[in-house]
């Protein structure tokens, strides 16, 4: 009965390793995904989207600058989407 239970105790883990060790190799972007999607901040974007990042830009330690970025997901000529900057705006706080 021992031999039994050893040898299913085994069987169980020997299959879980095997699955561990194909669930880490696996990626979570799929192939050819720079090729429909450009990525920010862990979020895909579709051809032609538009995100705003927005960020303080610290000159010295009385100004203060605030800058925004306009960027657009653009099919480059090789197919992959890549983020192009549209305009860029600076405050003054």
């Amino acid at each position: 009965m021992k031999t039994l239970t050893f040898g299913l105790a085994f069987a169980v883990l020997a299959s879980q390793a095997g699955a561990q060790q194909t669930i880490s190799l696996a990626s979570p972007i799929p192939d050819g995904a720079e090729t429909r999607f450009c990525y920010y901040e862990g979020l895909a974007y579709s051809e032609d989207a538009f995100v705003l990042m927005v960020g303080d830009n610290t000159v010295t330690s009385t100004v203060s600058t605030v800058q925004e970025r306009l960027l657009r997901c653009h099919r480059e000529s090789d197919g992959t989407l890549k983020w192009r900057p549209q305009s860029t705006f600076s405050t003054n706080n």
